[in-house]
């Protein structure tokens, strides 16, 4: 493992990956790939990995602006087999909107069984009761969105369908941020689809998303049914990864409108019916 950290440190120290970080980073490109030879020497897999991989994940947060120590959790290196990919996290992700300057708050959490009531899709109306203890139990996980135009959204995933798209998308889901953090990587799905959707998309934001999409295990176009995703075998090995990444960027830079208004969405009055419901015993989004 020392040889190997040593072939990381000596890449990271050639004139040209250097001048690479300095480009994007200026006078905070030193201070970078320090932080990326702790991360790697940290961490046995990432030691091993291949020093390019390295550089290429390290590159995508920086371009972003985010630091990529774990303990900070605004963006992950993380090892998949010999190499190394980026993955956005739950605070990256929130940073990003915040320098959007389109969304006036956000919020996400988790919601243990004791405290659960029910969860309305059709109105978006989630009844909580934060006066009780929290349980062992996770019920699932809520996230929120209100753009500075008054437009609100709120979604709910149950535990279960968290669990199943983390296992079904991730590469690392067993030995990234989704084990060692799960809950705040399950937070970040759901504002990541929230905010993908409903939000509009900076330039900062539109290449998370799809630096975030590329380390996906993209075999297949995902297709839910009952909040699990299935692909046919003839799917999996036609499927283009790189042509859905640059599909799903131009789908998100499209307006959308309401199928039965015509309403774009993010242009929608106070009295939108998709804002959502705040009820006795649930907390005011």
């Amino acid at each position: 493992m020392t040889n190997q950290v040593m072939t990381t440190k000596s890449y990271f120290n050639t004139p040209a990956v250097q001048n690479k970080f300095s480009e994007v980073l200026g006078e905070r490109s030193k201070q970078f790939v320090t932080s990326i030879l702790s991360v790697t020497s940290d961490n046995k897999l990432l030691a091993k990995a291949n020093p390019e991989s390295v550089m290429k994940a390290a590159m995508k947060a920086a371009t972003l602006n985010l630091a990529i120590e774990p303990s900070l959790g605004f963006a992950y290196i993380v090892p998949y087999g010999n190499n190394a990919q980026f993955q956005l996290g739950y605070k990256g992700l929130i940073q990003l909107a915040i320098r959007s300057g389109q969304i006036k708050n956000i919020n996400s959490g988790i919601i243990y069984a004791s405290q659960f009531i029910s969860y309305d899709p059709l109105f978006e109306s989630l009844k909580v009761d934060f006066s009780q203890e929290p349980s062992e139990e996770i019920a699932g996980y809520f996230a929120t969105i209100e753009l500075i135009n008054g437009f609100k959204k709120l979604i709910f995933w149950g535990y279960d369908k968290v669990y199943s798209h983390g296992k079904r998308f991730s590469k690392s889901f067993n030995n990234g941020p989704w084990k060692t953090d799960f809950d705040a990587m399950a937070q970040k799905t759901l504002l990541k689809a929230l905010i993908s959707v409903y939000a509009p998309l900076s330039q900062e934001m539109e290449k998370a998303v799809i630096f975030d999409a590329e380390t996906e295990d993209m075999k297949a176009q995902p297709r839910e049914v009952n909040g699990v995703f299935e692909a046919t075998q003839e799917e999996i090995d036609n499927f283009d990864k790189d042509a859905y990444a640059k599909a799903k960027l131009e789908e998100l830079s499209q307006p959308k409108a309401d199928t039965e208004t015509g309403e774009i969405v993010g242009a929608v009055t106070e009295q939108s019916e998709t804002t959502a419901t705040a009820e006795q015993g649930e907390p005011a989004w």
